[in-house]
């Protein structure tokens, strides 16, 4: 037994590692107290140092109080982390606060029998399957949000009370290896070194916690800059950004990629007639219908006002022109509802082939806006194309444009009625 291996300094350095972290979630809790998930990891973590340095206390204190409530505390802290996690991870379980709290009721009941409370053998067992089970279901909650939500925080979440729960499962047998005999403080070898390893875990445990939470909020505050607040697609920025960075990558292979820029048609009119709202719910359902219509690897963002934009990187469509005009033709035809009845509306297209290679944006940008310009002179409801650097060998597109081009004349939006 090393005298370094003393139980109760350990159990209080546990507790003191876990009193710094649980001032710092409920300092973080103390700036959103709408936040449920971290009010029940606060709570969760203080409990837990109240177990402690209950437990810590176990050659004082009478037995019910250090060893029976301690642990007790001990064990609902588990379940409150737990409960943090499925408030957290966004999940709705039936039942989940009784069964957070069950297990430390459950030790109070156990203690309370003086054959139970006299076996140390017996209560580390019991103590080790209530651990481990607690430690496991927070493993399973974060998990589950891992796969819909990468969060590097998350894994050393996962890997904390992974090894937490592995621990004491290892303890259930090394106990009859090597029984538990607490003399003056000090245990056999394996549990000081285990109550060791549970200081690093609770400290890494707690830090990963804290560190979830930063990582989703700066997570949402970048969403929130690059996503359109009426369309939720991209915002100007961010489809231009990914643009570029598609054109990074794709640096020196062949040409074919093909950027769009599209035009509600008489918008002004829509929200004349029918309201704002009405033009709103128009851009609303253009954004839908892009997500929905586009093949996958397609980019699309709203580049303001009723002005989108798309980007169809090289293979991503085997017949672009095709794409974009059965996609106006779609938009025509699809009814667009709102409070107060229904419309449909039409949109230009302007569109651009890319060479390979690097890329000035802006200069493609102008290309596509010249071919949209084009389309609205040519009378709306159409697509027009450009190419900032055809080949020989690239079919004639504007024979091809005019086989498929509306040839009417500009009319106002249609009711769907």
């Amino acid at each position: 037994m090393a005298a370094i291996l003393h139980i109760p300094t350990l159990t209080l350095c546990l507790a003191a590692t876990l009193v710094i972290v649980s001032g710092f979630l409920t300092l973080l809790w103390s700036f959103d107290r709408t936040d449920r998930a971290l009010a029940r990891w606060s709570l969760g973590f203080w409990v837990g140092c109240a177990g402690l340095c209950l437990v810590s206390l176990r050659d004082v204190a009478p037995s019910l109080l250090a060893l029976g409530l301690g642990n007790a505390a001990s064990i609902w802290s588990l379940g409150l982390i737990w409960l943090g996690c499925v408030v957290f991870e966004g999940e709705e379980r039936r039942g989940a606060v009784p069964l957070a709290l069950a297990g430390g009721f459950t030790w109070l009941s156990l203690f309370a029998v003086p054959a139970f409370a006299n076996d140390l053998a017996v209560r580390l067992l019991v103590a080790s399957l209530f651990y481990s089970t607690y430690s496991f279901l927070i493993v399973q909650v974060l998990w589950s949000g891992q796969r819909r939500e990468p969060l590097p925080a998350r894994v050393v979440a996962i890997a904390a009370f992974g090894m937490h729960g592995l621990a004491y499962v290892l303890r259930i047998p090394l106990q009859f290896i090597e029984p538990v005999q607490l003399i003056e403080g000090y245990a056999p070898t394996w549990y000081g070194l285990m109550t060791f390893g549970f200081v690093a875990q609770g400290l890494m445990g707690a830090l990963a916690v804290f560190a979830m939470v930063h990582e989703r909020t700066s997570r949402r505050y970048k969403l929130a800059s690059e996503i359109d607040f009426l369309t939720s697609i991209r915002n100007r920025r961010a489809f231009l950004a990914a643009v570029e960075r598609d054109r990074t990558v794709a640096t020196g292979r062949v040409g074919g990629a093909m950027l769009a820029l599209i035009d509600a048609d008489h918008f002004k009119a829509i929200n004349d007639t029918h309201g704002h709202a009405a033009g709103d719910a128009a851009l609303v359902a253009l954004a839908k219908l892009f997500t929905e219509r586009l093949p996958p690897g397609a980019l699309v963002g709203r580049l303001g006002g009723e002005e989108f934009g798309i980007y169809l990187p090289q293979g991503v469509a085997s017949q672009p022109v095709d794409l974009l005009d059965d996609l106006r033709r779609y938009i025509g035809d699809t009814p667009i509802s709102h409070d107060h009845g229904a419309f449909r509306l039409t949109v230009s297209i302007g569109a651009v082939w890319l060479p390979a290679g690097r890329l000035d944006l802006s200069l493609a940008l102008a290309a596509a806006d010249r071919a949209l310009y084009a389309s609205k002179e040519a009378g709306r409801d159409r697509v027009s194309f450009e190419s900032l650097d055809p080949a020989p060998s690239d079919p004639p597109l504007v024979s091809h444009l005019a086989e498929r081009m509306l040839s009417k004349s500009p009319e106002p939006p249609r009711s769907a009625a």
